[in-house]
């Protein structure tokens, strides 16, 4: 009995080399393509030089920031709606999820 189940376990093992050696194959391109993403640099320095950024702008910017970070964005024609209906709507909807859960799950008692 032991000898008839050898065909059987060599066609398998057969089957298995031959799935794996195709796996190996079909697999060396993507693997190959996701190592190029890794060598080849993200972005291609342009050939133009570089400018010295202006030095009067720059602190003239960072002068006027405080004066824009004060004053909020649409702040007169956007009034936000209230978050507590949300958060209240939410609270009962993953509460009633939960106890029904257990009801359909009770667990070992």
């Amino acid at each position: 009995l032991a000898q008839a189940d050898r065909p059987q376990e060599v066609a398998v093992a057969t089957r298995l080399l031959r799935q794996i050696r195709t796996m190996a194959r079909s697999s060396f391109l993507p693997l190959l393509l996701v190592a190029a993403l890794f060598v080849v640099p993200a972005f291609v320095p342009s050939p133009a030089p570089r400018s010295v950024p202006n030095t009067a702008a720059t602190s003239a910017a960072a002068g006027l920031l405080p004066l824009l970070v004060v004053q909020p964005a649409m702040a007169e024609d956007y009034m936000m709606p209230p978050s507590w209906p949300f958060l209240l709507i939410f609270a009962v909807l993953a509460s009633a999820l939960l106890v029904v859960g257990n009801f359909i799950f009770p667990g070992k008692k």
